[in-house]
């Protein structure tokens, strides 16, 4: 067989497999699983923007964006080249003193962000910028005058990161429902003063009510909290718009501006993550815009700079930036904001807005949307739901009570999936469709199809 890249070739995929084994850890995975000789797989080549190779020459549908990051698609040139010549002529940022890259990222940011938000921090991850933005409310509120203002507000069943602050703020809760149940325990403790509560899930209500009638009992609970543990102790609400990690559930379009509106009422900064939900993903630039909603501090990643290299920013309103303008915000990441990294995410967004990738994620996100929501006939199939290029299918053992896959049975259509050359994720008893946002009405049929086929293998399995 022909070699897959260079001197890459197929028979050393078994070579690979027993060096990872031994040496390497993957993220969320046991390397038992990761490096198991049924399932290892090792890609190596990119080509026309949605479809990556491994190392046997099999081609696959990226329906995942590599990691949700990948917004404008694999190959792209230009991003590369910003890079690299960004590199030849300053290849790092000297000291604290700030590049011209960073200044002009900061400002592109400043302008393409809702309402007042204008000033930027950069660091090289999700993580990161979620971090900074607790941190900054923290400050902001001392600085106020505010000593007390420490506790933040978050969701349960969220995602925002795996260090130890944002493993507490987005702790999943390990109970019967094993939908988004990662097991942190091993772990602990973690950041105090995090109180979470029940996040916007209208097919699995916590409180088992049914929108509308619930007049929205999970955002006004918030106010409840607030005042349980004092508004003077409370800096900040932290949440995504729209979670990935809490299967793509779209909230109604009141939730978030009552949200807005109590953390006025009570002095609170409204934090949002939009790690994944920015840069296009949702069918707007970010996915506050959805909901008509500007917060006061926002995290963003993966998109800023479709993964080509690390990046983050965390970017807050002109209020909450001017206490800094004479006091110093002590924190630092060594590789935060480096120029090469900032010259390809001008690149990128670049991109993005020439080949208004946004519109098409809205565009193509319904149709992909409506071709998943054919898929209801399936006696496994529980929900459909999505926002943009932002979908997920929820299955179902039984449709009357919800009863979700266990663990096997989706580790099964994943599998099924792959083997198909679709790349999902495929977990929780749910598929999530997160693919570049290039995106287009014949890739989402492809992706479709193969589910379908997928879905109904499993099925047959269970009858």
């Amino acid at each position: 067989m022909k070699a897959a890249r260079g001197d890459i070739k197929p028979e050393d995929l078994e070579r690979y497999r027993e060096w990872g084994e031994k040496h390497l850890f993957q993220p969320n995975v046991a390397r038992s699983t990761t490096y198991a000789p049924d399932s290892f797989r090792l890609f190596v080549k990119e080509t026309d923007g949605c479809h990556v190779v491994d190392i046997t020459g099999k081609t696959y549908l990226d329906a995942f964006a590599s990691l949700m990051y990948v917004n404008v698609g694999y190959g792209r040139q230009e991003i590369v080249d910003a890079a690299y010549e960004q590199l030849r002529t300053l290849s790092s940022s000297v000291g604290t003193s700030p590049s011209i890259p960073q200044i002009k990222l900061a400002k592109k940011l400043a302008e393409i962000t809702p309402g007042d938000l204008s000033v930027v921090f950069f660091g090289n991850n999700g993580c990161d910028a979620v971090e900074t933005g607790i941190k900054l409310a923290r400050h902001y509120h001392k600085l106020s005058g505010y000593a007390n203002r420490y506790k933040v507000i978050c969701r349960r069943r969220e995602y925002h990161g795996a260090s130890f602050g944002t493993m507490a703020m987005g702790r999943p809760l390990k109970s019967g429902n094993p939908l988004m149940c990662e097991d942190y325990g091993a772990y602990g403790p973690f950041m105090p003063g995090v109180i979470h509560v029940a996040p916007p899930r209208c097919y699995r209500c916590e409180y088992d009510l049914r929108y509308p009638d619930c007049d929205l009992k999970c955002a006004r609970e918030v106010e409840r909290v607030i005042l349980r543990e004092g508004p003077e102790t409370v800096a900040a609400f932290l949440s995504s718009p729209v979670s990935s990690q809490s299967l793509v559930d779209v909230p109604p379009p009141e939730y978030w501006p009552m949200i807005r509106s109590i953390c006025d009422k009570y002095g609170l900064l409204l934090q949002m993550d939009c790690v994944v939900c920015g840069f296009g993903r949702t069918g707007k630039m970010f996915g506050c815009e959805n909901f008509g909603v500007v917060p006061d501090i926002m995290s963003l990643a993966k998109g800023i700079v479709s993964g080509y290299l690390p990046l983050s920013a965390t970017i807050v309103r002109t209020e909450i930036a001017a206490p800094f303008k004479k006091t110093a915000f002590k924190h630092i990441y060594s590789f935060g904001g480096h120029p090469a990294s900032c010259m390809a995410a001008l690149a990128n967004i670049d991109i993005i807005e020439r080949e208004n990738l946004v519109e098409n994620s809205a565009v193509v996100g319904r149709y992909l949307l409506e071709r998943l929501q054919e898929l209801s006939h399936h006696p496994t199939v529980g929900d459909v739901r999505g926002i943009g290029l932002f979908c997920a299918v929820e299955y179902v053992r039984d449709k009357q009570r919800k009863t979700p896959f266990d663990e096997a049975l989706t580790v099964r259509l994943k599998q099924k999936l792959m083997q198909a050359g679709l790349i999902t994720r495929t977990r929780d008893s749910s598929t999530q469709f997160l693919p570049p946002l290039i995106f287009t009405k014949q890739d989402a049929d492809e992706a479709v199809e193969i589910l379908d086929r997928a879905i109904t293998e499993i099925e047959n399995e269970l009858a």
